[in-house]
């Protein structure tokens, strides 16, 4: 279940960065610790403000990335500039 969870959240990330960064390069890096798996999608794109997004009704993906991860017992946050964002995921295996 994780590893579906970690996928779908990697795709909505990576289809948000397609459609909305106008980024010219993304990085995914998956970790293990322990009993729990990291996942980190970054981008250099030209961010937004993701609590505006979420308060606005415009974040239909990033609630289901977080809803997706909160399922497992995990968490999702994101953290964006006009350097680009990063999304991290965290679930326990």
């Amino acid at each position: 279940m994780a590893e579906t969870v970690l996928y779908r959240v990697v795709q909505e990330a990576m289809t948000n960065t397609a459609r909305h960064s106008r980024a010219s390069s993304i990085s995914v890096l998956l970790t293990r610790r322990g009993n729990q798996a990291q996942t980190i999608v970054e981008d250099n794109g030209q961010g937004f403000d993701p609590e505006v997004a979420r308060r606005a009704g415009r974040s239909v993906g990033i609630h289901g990335m977080a809803e997706r991860a909160e399922m497992l017992g995990g968490r999702l946050d994101i953290e964006s500039s006009s350097e680009g964002t990063t999304v991290y995921v965290e679930v326990p295996l």
